[in-house]
């Protein structure tokens, strides 16, 4: 099993140039107007214009409208977008990951077309986990599984050992004290997803 690998919350060309240097197979920028790793199109443009094509970026929404999601999209160079909070009706040309803040079972709440499903925790950006046990019931929604919310390159392994997610995601477990991606951080956490996903 092979895990894949976001790296979320990317703010900076720098950091995104690390992230992918050191292994992410998938880069996350933020666009949610109240978080504290919120980027503007422009930067989100600059991240995507630097990395390599090969390498997808995945934009993070809370509670946009679908024609707004679509708009920086197209702006941006997206390949998918992540929908935390209010779930489109409507279907669209790109894929959509549905994140759900889960606190128990009943956070388990379907998401008619999406891509992917990303369990996180409570609250989207806080570092906080939940219980990865979970995960088994998640998997009666369909789509492959992703998991977030408190990932560290210290409890990851602990993490895919328990969940067996098709993916992980982390933002502030890699970050430095100033919310910057740290070099040994990223390395620690990359190395010990792929660890795990061997075992």
């Amino acid at each position: 099993m092979t895990v894949r690998i976001k790296l979320c919350g990317v703010r900076t060309v720098e950091d995104a140039l690390l992230c992918a240097a050191e292994g992410a197979d998938e880069i996350g920028v933020i666009f949610a107007p109240r978080s504290k790793r919120r980027v503007s199109v422009a930067e989100a443009k600059a991240i995507r214009d630097a990395l390599p094509a090969r390498l997808p970026l995945v934009g993070v929404f809370l509670d946009a409208p679908l024609e707004q999601v679509l708009r920086v999209a197209r702006e941006v160079g997206l390949q998918a977008a992540q929908l935390h909070g209010a779930w489109p009706a409507e279907t669209a040309d790109l894929p959509l990951y549905a994140a759900l803040q889960v606190t128990d079972e009943s956070s388990l709440q379907p998401r008619p077309g999406a891509a992917r499903i990303l369990l996180d925790g409570p609250a989207g950006g806080s570092g906080k986990s939940f219980a990865w046990t979970l995960a088994e019931k998640a998997r009666k929604l369909g789509p492959p599984l992703f998991i977030g919310g408190g990932l560290t390159p210290d409890n990851v392994a602990q993490a895919i050992a328990a969940a067996r997610p098709s993916g992980v995601d982390v933002a502030s477990g890699i970050e430095n004290a100033q919310g910057y991606k740290d070099p040994a951080r990223v390395r620690a956490f990359v190395e010990a997803t792929r660890r795990a996903s061997f075992k």
